[in-house]
């Protein structure tokens, strides 16, 4: 990765185009310094800002994050591009042989997502694991159209679009949560279905579509909501992240305070609902989850200091997902370089690095923060900026 990318990029868009820092400024709604920093790469873009300057110069985000995920060099390891192949080219792959059972395959995902969610290996094993598991899906589908299939293949696209979202290939994670979209209502099943339409407007979110995500999600929020009910776990917690996703959705497209509502009132009233029980969940639904959600919406909102203050409630041990404390802990990175808080930042990237590391080998805007605070080091604490830039090969 070259130092400053997402600064750099949007500093060559902006100067084509002709336009001054300051005119970006005024038509974002951000500081003339907030987006010298930015450009210079002293500070790093949170997405609702990179959203809004990607917006202001006719591109999308991904365009301005710039060059696809790192991918590590230890031999063996799969890359990007192997799952890249079995998405487009599956059909290529399948092989005239007896495709595994519906029981097989829901095991394998099983397991995948709970690497995913909860190893500190996470994307080696969930990259390892998704090629084969994709094409023995198509494989399953091909041979065996029943609900059971259908719904164990919308289950795993979920799951990778989970993984490309994460990695920074919105184009795979959109492909992705359009076939999960497909398998599930090919399926019938109400719990897919709005789960599909969960993972959709998420990857419209990433595209930079908040409007179309809301419609996309609230329609489905509409359509789920009467098969819940006094509704068994599954279904309690999938409404509840359909409500997560709403209320960011509606952050992103201006409607701040109907979004916290949302979540104060809808998504509370589901989390006081939700047991202790370690049932299928891919959305770890809880009270710790809404409460990681009212911190990222003001995170989209602008409101760093919002953010640190309500992220004093949040108690990330309460949570199984692995996947959703790191965010958490991204969203607080952001909001410490925002408020000038550098111990903050950098105390909160030491604790990514020791709870999930291999975030900061996949997530661009993660490894950005290490270079921005490298530039702004101090003597002090400076070797362990540069000694964390050197265990994740981030160029300083």
């Amino acid at each position: 990765m070259n130092d400053a990318n997402t600064g750099g990029a949007i500093r060559r868009e902006r100067e084509r185009r002709g336009m001054s820092t300051t005119t970006l400024a005024a038509l974002t709604g951000y500081t003339v310094p907030h987006i010298e920093l930015v450009e210079n790469g002293r500070r790093t873009p949170s997405p609702p800002m990179l959203s809004e300057i990607a917006k202001v110069l006719g591109v999308r985000t991904a365009f301005l994050i710039g060059e696809p995920p790192r991918e590590a060099q230890e031999p063996g390891r799969p890359q990007i591009a192997d799952v890249e192949r079995a998405l487009y080219a599956y059909r290529t792959m399948l092989q005239d042989v007896e495709p595994p059972t519906v029981d097989q395959l829901t095991k394998r995902v099983t397991a995948t997502r709970a690497a995913f969610c909860g190893s500190p290996r996470r994307f080696t094993d969930t990259l390892r694991a998704l090629p084969a598991l994709i094409i023995d899906i198509e494989r399953l589908v091909h041979d065996d159209e029943d609900r059971a299939a259908l719904r164990v293949a919308a289950d795993a696209y979920e799951l990778a679009r989970s993984l490309l979202y994460q990695v920074g290939r919105v184009d795979l994670a959109y492909l992705a949560a359009d076939r999960a979209m497909r398998y599930a209502e090919e399926s019938g099943d109400p719990l897919m279905i709005g789960l599909a339409h969960r993972g959709l407007a998420a990857a419209l979110l990433r595209y930079d579509m908040p409007q179309l995500a809301c419609e996309t999600v609230l329609h489905g929020i509409k359509d789920f909501e009467p098969h819940v009910g006094d509704g068994d776990q599954r279904h309690i917690r999938a409404l509840g992240g359909m409500f997560q996703l709403a209320a960011i959705g509606l952050a992103r497209t201006g409607e701040v305070e109907r979004g916290r509502e949302m979540l104060r009132t809808d998504a509370r009233r589901l989390a006081r609902r939700v047991d202790g029980s370690d049932v299928y969940d891919p959305l770890f639904f809880s009270p710790t989850n809404v409460a990681i959600h009212i911190c990222s919406l003001e995170s989209d909102a602008h409101n760093p200091e919002s953010v640190l203050l309500f992220s004093d409630d949040v108690d990330l041990r309460t949570t199984p997902s692995l996947e959703r404390r790191a965010t958490h802990l991204s969203d607080i990175v952001r909001a410490c370089e925002d408020t000038g808080d550098d111990t903050g930042c950098l105390l909160h990237l030491l604790r990514i690095d020791h709870e999930s590391p291999e975030d900061l080998d996949h997530r661009i805007l993660l490894r950005e923060s290490v270079q921005s605070l490298m530039r702004r080091a101090k003597p002090s604490w400076a070797p362990e900026v540069r000694h964390l830039a050197e265990r994740h090969a981030i160029p300083v």
